[in-house]
């Protein structure tokens, strides 16, 4: 299957800020007041991964809580792993043949984002591998919609076929280090602001558990 459709719903949020949801676990940092994201960074270890669950590990700047229009990168293990960057809702571009990675890597995500623009630059430190794109928002984005009000750091579970249960490999604990969001007024704001997601059934089950400090996100799976 290709990365561009194993991906067109990684990039996807639910419509509202709130503690649970069906395929994702991580965090969500809102813009203060009057303020937009600029800026968002984060480094992760990519874990040992294995079966036929999907899982992506990625940062990202939504237009806001809704996160209709999402700039993003990481990586997705489907079999194999593989890096990539996207500006949803359009197709996300690989980038293994010139970020490749493998299990232990260090993976460092930097998003930049600028009216209908942006940037993602995939840095795979371990194997001193890096890969900047600059991406165009999706044509039939109203400008006015573009507002960079959410900063991202995901680990995400996701459907092939809508409506399937979601299940993850098992990556046993994620932990975003080095965690940066500046706006456009060069504010870094504190982590600790941000609201965590945890991957829940639907029968109420949580499969993960997300932690917040001032300077990183860790998520586990439970």
């Amino acid at each position: 299957m290709k990365l561009s459709t194993i991906l067109s719903t990684v990039c996807s949020a639910t419509t509202a800020l709130a503690a649970f949801d069906y395929n994702r676990a991580g965090a969500v940092l809102k813009a203060p007041a009057g303020e937009s994201f600029a800026n968002v960074s984060g480094t992760f270890t990519v874990p040992a991964l294995s079966g036929n669950s999907r899982l992506s590990i990625w940062v990202g700047i939504g237009d806001s809580i809704q996160q209709n229009y999402v700039l993003g990168g990481g990586i997705v293990f489907n079999k194999t792993l593989a890096t990539w960057s996207a500006f949803y809702p359009d197709k996300a571009t690989d980038l293994t043949a010139a970020v490749p990675v493998a299990a232990s890597d260090s993976i460092t995500v930097t998003v930049s984002i600028a009216g209908t623009s942006g940037s993602v630059t995939v840095e795979n430190k371990t194997q001193n591998k890096k890969s900047t794109q600059t991406v165009a928002a999706p044509a039939a984005a109203n400008p006015e919609a573009l507002t960079a009000l959410a900063a991202d750091w995901w680990v995400q579970g996701y459907q092939v076929v809508p409506g399937e249960l979601i299940t993850t490999p098992n990556y046993g604990s994620v932990a975003f280090t080095a965690c940066s969001a500046t706006t456009e007024s060069g504010v870094n704001v504190p982590l600790t602001g941000a609201g965590t997601f945890e991957i829940s059934g639907i029968s109420g089950q949580q499969y993960s558990k997300t932690t917040v400090t001032g300077t990183g996100i860790t998520v586990q799976r439970v």
